[in-house]
């Protein structure tokens, strides 16, 4: 069965490749080519880093509203391939928000927010409504957010890729959750950065060969409720390494976090800020953290999450 869906896969893309020419003009492809799937499975790890203790459900989320990130389709592809190839979970990708009601949620052992944006319980043209549909789409916002709420602290796991931070801008209690809010990008899409790999011989942090990594991204920084007193940061860019001439760099302490980990309630966070361009979804290293992430958010990897900044109290 898995064949068959492969096969289905490549067939769609080889449809769309068809039509990357039209009237003299090239247009990219709005889905993983043949080649980017050979990639991406090539990339992905072989075995998970622990056996899962029993069958694990992911839900796969890519709603997003406004700005739409094209990579979206690499991201799930590389999580189908991911759940395909390692056995570590199940997958079931879906963009609907009933999805977060309660007799649904509760099949989920955690949820990927796949580079999620604004108020993704929210329908898109909501100010386009009646006042007694946005009344109505208002408290069925609520009701999600509290099934969400109550799935996390009783122990579920959320793992957010990349432009997921930005996901419930209008929604405080998602600054607590995640532990950070979005500020901007002061390294553009194509920008090389260097990475700290704060704790080498963490869990989370295996996949990386040494105490650096030079990455081409998009690279975010982040403000509001970020804080190493409150996230275990495990990746951040090294301000020694790289270009911290760009415009629009906030930070005054030069702390830049990219990856890190946080409890909400019983619940376990993983966060990436990773995840803008295509080639990132077929890189090994990257693949690997993140398959790690995944394993904490379900369980089944353990680490600890303390804060940074209270490490050694």
């Amino acid at each position: 069965m898995k064949l068959v869906i492969f096969l289905f896969v490549v067939l769609l893309s080889l449809v769309a490749c068809k039509k990357t020419q039209e009237s003299g003009m090239e247009f990219e492809s709005k889905i993983p080519t043949v080649e980017e799937i050979k990639k991406i499975s090539e990339a992905v790890p072989e075995v998970p880093s622990v056996q899962p203790e029993h069958s694990r459900t992911l839900l796969v989320f890519s709603l997003a509203w406004e700005y739409r990130h094209d990579v979206i389709p690499w991201g799930i592809k590389a999580f189908e391939i991911m759940a395909q190839k390692t056995e570590a979970f199940e997958i079931v990708v879906s963009d609907n928000v009933e999805m977060f009601e309660p007799r649904n949620l509760s099949q989920f052992d955690a949820v990927v927010f796949n580079n999620t944006n604004n108020e993704i319980f929210l329908p898109e043209k909501f100010d386009e409504l009646t006042p007694q549909e946005q009344s109505e789409a208002r408290a069925y916002d609520e009701s999600l957010k509290k099934s969400f709420v109550d799935f996390l602290t009783a122990g579920g796991g959320l793992a957010v890729i990349h432009a997921g931070v930005a996901s419930f801008r209008l929604w405080p209690e998602f600054g607590e959750i995640i532990g950070a809010r979005f500020d901007n990008h002061p390294w553009v899409s194509g920008s090389t950065v260097t990475l700290k790999v704060e704790e080498p011989d963490h869990p989370i942090l295996q996949a990386f060969p040494a105490k650096t990594f030079d990455v081409t991204d998009e690279i975010y920084q982040m403000k509001g409720t970020y804080s190493r007193e409150k996230l275990r940061v495990l990746l951040s860019v090294d301000t020694s390494r790289t270009n911290m001439e760009v415009e629009n760099v906030h930070r005054t302490d030069g702390d830049f976090a990219i990856s890190w980990i946080k409890n909400y309630g019983k619940g376990r966070i993983f966060y990436c800020a990773l995840g803008h361009q295509k080639h990132i979804f077929w890189d090994p290293i990257i693949l690997k953290h993140l398959l790690d992430g995944l394993q904490f958010v379900l369980g089944d990897l353990e680490c600890d999450n303390t804060p940074s900044a209270k490490l050694g109290e």
